[in-house]
């Protein structure tokens, strides 16, 4: 069945370990006595102004043999990126929150074409995670805090034409995705929720190190990369970065609900008016 969190990070149904209750609990503001720095491997959390930027259109710099993108990509990127690659490059830095799937393959493409190292720096989502992450000639994080978001795909989108199907499917075999593994993986952890709850739906699958060798990565691949480990982690990252994802099967990154105020005490009842004294008649 499918879970999910409520925005106060408790599950919304039976099945979680002890462990993953409490590290979702420590993410509702309970406080710990633990001396580890990471006792629940929640990794780095975004500043508030890196998850500005990386909602933002984005814009392909270079600095030596890098290239980067912060922000998301838009339907110029692939332009910009072939301008800006030049000769010499090596590697692809991104902080990358989605955007335009068409010149994402584009820019995959040439990720193969040229061999060149992806680095993430914070998260790597839509075009990022399905074209660039499999193109990659190898693929590492700048630390802990990094994770992918995968979305369904062109030929998922009901809107890719004939030519962009087949550049996709010509680039996956290329990449050594397994097209119809990916999208069984994918179709799975974005199913609708059953029961009509009222949760949001997941925009994207965010994988951990499991899924990506259940994908076909081999743990050599993906050694340099830190994903998150548990719900408690991926509860975190989602919620940092504004992005309601599916977990493990899970809905985690709920937007939080404010208090409810308290009601107001009911006012106290009005004393009664004491009756006015009868005034003296005059004497005539």
């Amino acid at each position: 069945m499918r879970r999910f969190l409520t925005s106060r990070g408790v599950p919304a149904c039976a099945g979680l370990s002890l462990t993953a209750v409490a590290a979702a609990a420590l993410l509702a503001g309970c406080s710990t006595s633990s001396s580890k720095a990471d006792p629940f491997k929640i990794g780095v959390l975004p500043t508030a102004d890196a998850v500005t930027k990386g909602h933002t259109a984005g814009h392909w710099t270079r600095e030596g043999t890098t290239l980067e993108l912060v922000g998301t990509v838009t339907p110029d990127s692939a332009t910009q990126f072939a301008t800006a690659l030049g000769t010499g490059a090596t590697t692809v830095r991104v902080t990358v929150t989605g955007g335009d799937l068409a010149s994402g393959l584009a820019i995959g493409q040439s990720i193969h074409d040229r061999k060149l190292n992806l680095l993430i720096d914070g998260a790597c989502a839509g075009p990022c995670a399905d074209y660039w992450f499999p193109a990659a000639a190898s693929r590492r994080g700048t630390g802990s805090g990094t994770w992918l978001g995968y979305v369904p795909d062109l030929s998922e989108s009901g809107t890719a034409t004939a030519q962009q199907q087949s550049a996709e499917a010509k680039f996956y075999a290329a990449s050594g995705v397994d097209a119809a593994k990916f999208h069984a993986a994918l179709d799975g952890q974005l199913r609708e929720v059953p029961g009509g709850s009222a949760a949001p739906s997941a925009t994207m699958w965010m994988p951990n190190q499991s899924d990506l060798k259940a994908l076909g990565y081999s743990a050599q691949k993906i050694k340099d990369l830190w994903l998150p480990p548990n719900l408690a982690s991926a509860n975190a990252q989602a919620r940092a970065w504004q992005q309601v994802v599916a977990y493990q099967n899970t809905l985690v990154g709920l937007p939080s609900v404010p208090d409810k105020p308290a009601p107001a005490a009911p006012a106290a009842p009005a004393s009664p008016a004491s009756p006015a004294s009868p005034k003296p008649s005059k004497k005539s």
